[in-house]
């Protein structure tokens, strides 16, 4: 089982801000440490982490993705055009699965996707 997949992120407020708005992830648990905070986001099993570092730099991993299940996928693509967030076409192999990328704000690519 994965415990949690994480972001180093020198934009740790507006990357927190950015997935509430999204996907209303709340924090399910946070730390203070010398170089900031790290923030555990989710509430099931597997968290997403977004660790605080001035120093990083954007995401280029070319091959990862981190995939988010949404209840509607048209919402989401929406709410990233509304904010001028280029994204992929839907993708649909199977009629009962939707899905499609983007990168965040860190330049990690994230899926949407959307099980009927």
């Amino acid at each position: 089982m994965i415990a949690h997949v994480t972001v180093r992120t020198a934009k740790l407020k507006e990357t927190l801000g950015f997935y509430q708005w999204l996907l209303g992830l709340t924090i399910a648990y946070k730390f203070d440490v010398p170089s900031g905070e790290i923030l555990f986001l989710g509430e099931h099993e597997t968290k997403f982490e977004l660790i605080e570092d001035s120093a990083a730099e954007p995401i280029q991993a070319k091959g990862l993705t981190i995939g988010f299940i949404v209840d509607n996928l048209d919402e989401k693509i929406a709410m990233l055009d509304e904010k001028s967030i280029q994204h992929s076409d839907v993708i649909s192999p199977e009629p009962n699965i939707r899905f499609a990328f983007f990168n965040d704000l860190n330049g990690c690519e994230i899926q949407l996707f959307e099980r009927k």
